[in-house]
């Protein structure tokens, strides 16, 4: 997906927003934008007490609310470090295709 345009002196370029999207994506919490509202994560019901954090559950459904908006995957760590988890996500690039896809 390429949203980002930028008019140069020598022409128009174009740049792949791919990990912004991302970026964007995660870091809403679900709900939270008035012109968006089916954007982002939900966070909230994680981080609720009746529910006990399970940290390949939350990986999981942050893959498929990324794959669900079109963002493929290549590979999701998690980094431990002073007791807070990092997520290091990475991207493979988009593949575009000239078939139809059916659902």
């Amino acid at each position: 997906m390429i949203d980002i345009v930028d008019f140069t002196p020598s022409g128009m370029q174009t740049y792949d927003t791919q990990t912004e999207r991302a970026a964007n994506i995660l870091s809403v919490q679900l709900g939270a934008l008035e012109y968006w509202p089916e954007g982002g994560i939900d966070l909230r019901y994680f981080l609720t007490e009746s529910i006990q954090f399970q940290d390949a559950s939350f990986r999981a459904y942050l893959i498929q609310i990324l794959a669900g908006w079109g963002i493929n995957v290549a590979s999701l760590a998690t980094d431990l470090e002073a007791l807070f988890s990092n997520y290091v996500i990475n991207l493979s690039p988009q593949e575009n295709t000239t078939g139809m896809v059916a659902r």
